[in-house]
């Protein structure tokens, strides 16, 4: 007994110290953590003082940096993850949960299938509109113009979401609408997301790995194979026939398909059941001839990582989220904004944009905008202008999106209402800008009718004197001072 004791003894002793030590000299090599994980700085006295003292903020600061900074904390951290994960299905990784036959889930694809993100119907059909004009003067001009759905996990899977998701209760999704108005306005589509869920069930190999966010290797070359047969016949010549030579099982995962996992910083190896690679063969003799030009988002990184799009055309370039352009040999080339949009555009055989479902409400990254503008000298309404910017900049679209939930207001309602705040800050910086567009100003003036209490209770009055809905009598008011005072 005495024996038992000395050694709980010692090992307390090491569990105590060893910590200490592995600060200090590095007894054991642990791997740094993946994901959003920030480098916390070293715990110090600078921030000391009388203030922080006694309100307590020194305290907390420097004993979160030392917990930060005690040996074997990636270990520990890491040990805690497994538990958490292994024993009550918690996944800690930011932006991601957990579902059923063990799923794992960027949330945000949930949401957008589930049609938390959804943006109106008036704004697809306008998009719609827009797409189909540039594809007529493309194809006047010889070239291709396509648009391609990318599958998405959470269209693929809704019967593993995680319990608090029940996919009984989807409302209308961006996905929805935005495929019937393409189909509409017969715009050039490759709808992988209805191919993939086609699949799914008849597939020999998984489609979306476990672990991961994207398409698998497996996934993405029968999604290529099929952009490349639509191209084939959207294009006609001048693109080789791609073949699936070989599916091979591998001994380890292969990068992306464990993305998830790898964010979620655990101890064991990310799952591998039904992941296949396979290899892919462009036809001898059929040498690429056609210059493409893609806009899209990491789904195309598979694409690029397995030369498909090295091989199926004499030059490619890709505008990743169009922001960075990446070049036909994958390596990052500059930025978007500092390349000659004209001469990209003419230089191109074959224009295409590829969005998956977690991004339909930023879709295209203003780049459909840029096209139409670039043919058509059409004033676009300012309202709609600052609108879309609202939703192709991710962070102020959540941040828009989380405050229409909190207040309970349709969410295409809640942008509009940013989009009016936008266009009123920034006449107040450039107030010469506007006076002279009736588009613009009309609504300005709205506004300040509806934010001045006393102009507001005048048009009530006549409102209800002369039985008008009061927002048509702010209009009116609104359109006469600028007609009658502004304008002039």
């Amino acid at each position: 007994m005495k024996t038992v004791k000395k050694l709980l003894f010692v090992l307390l002793i090491l569990m105590m110290v060893l910590p200490a030590v592995q600060r200090e000299i590095q007894l054991v090599h642990e791997k740094p953590l993946q994901g959003a994980y920030n480098e916390t700085a070293e715990p110090s006295c600078d921030s000391l003082s009388w203030e922080s003292w006694k309100s307590g903020t020194f305290q907390q600061d420097f004993s979160d940096k030392l917990e930060a900074h005690i040996g074997f904390h990636k270990s520990l951290l890491r040990l805690y993850h497994q538990l958490e994960y292994s024993l009550f299905r918690e996944a800690h990784a930011e932006g991601v949960v957990a579902g059923k036959q063990g799923e794992l889930f960027e949330e945000d694809y949930i949401k957008a299938y589930m049609g938390n993100y959804y943006i109106g119907d008036s704004v697809w059909r306008n998009k719609a509109q827009k797409l189909s004009a540039i594809q007529d003067t493309l194809s006047k001009l010889g070239k291709s113009f396509f648009i391609i759905l990318e599958p998405g996990k959470g269209s693929l899977y809704p019967d593993r979401f995680p319990g608090k998701y029940n996919p009984k209760n989807k409302k209308v999704s961006n996905y929805d609408v935005l495929s019937k108005s393409l189909t509409y306005y017969q715009v050039n589509t490759l709808d992988l997301n209805a191919c993939f869920i086609n699949w799914r069930d008849t597939s020999s190999y998984r489609l979306f790995p476990r672990a991961g966010t994207h398409w698998s290797y497996y996934g993405a070359a029968l999604a290529a194979d099929t952009m490349i047969s639509y191209l084939r016949e959207l294009h006609g010549s001048g693109l080789p026939e791609m073949q699936i030579t070989k599916v091979e099982k591998k001994a380890a995962i292969r990068h992306p398909d464990d993305d998830i996992w790898l964010a979620m910083n655990v101890l064991t190896s990310a799952p591998m059941k039904n992941l296949a690679y396979p290899q892919i063969h462009f036809q001898e003799g059929q040498k690429p001839k056609l210059k493409a030009l893609f806009v899209g988002d990491s789904f195309y990184f598979n694409w690029q990582s397995e030369g498909i799009m090295h091989d199926a055309f004499a030059d490619c370039n890709f505008w990743y989220y169009n922001k960075k352009v990446w070049n036909r040999l994958g390596v990052e080339a500059g930025e978007v904004d500092d390349r000659n949009f004209s001469q990209e555009i003419a230089e191109a055989d074959v224009i295409a944009i590829m969005i998956t479902e977690r991004f339909h409400q930023n879709f295209a990254w203003n780049f459909d905008e840029q096209l139409y503008a670039h043919f058509f000298d059409q004033p676009q309404n300012p309202i709609a202008y600052f609108a879309n910017q609202v939703r192709i900049n991710n962070t102020h679209f959540m941040r828009i999106a989380k405050d229409a939930e909190a207040i309970k207001m349709p969410l295409p309602e809640r942008i509009e209402k940013e989009a009016e705040f936008l266009l009123y800050e920034d006449y107040q910086k450039n107030p010469e800008k506007y006076r002279q567009n009736a588009s613009a100003m009309i609504p300005i003036l709205m506004m300040s009718i509806r934010q001045t209490p006393e102009w507001l209770a005048r048009v009530k009055e006549k409102a209800i004197s002369q039985n008008v809905p009061l927002n048509e009598m702010i209009r009116r008011d609104a359109s006469w001072i600028f007609e009658n005072q502004i304008k002039q």
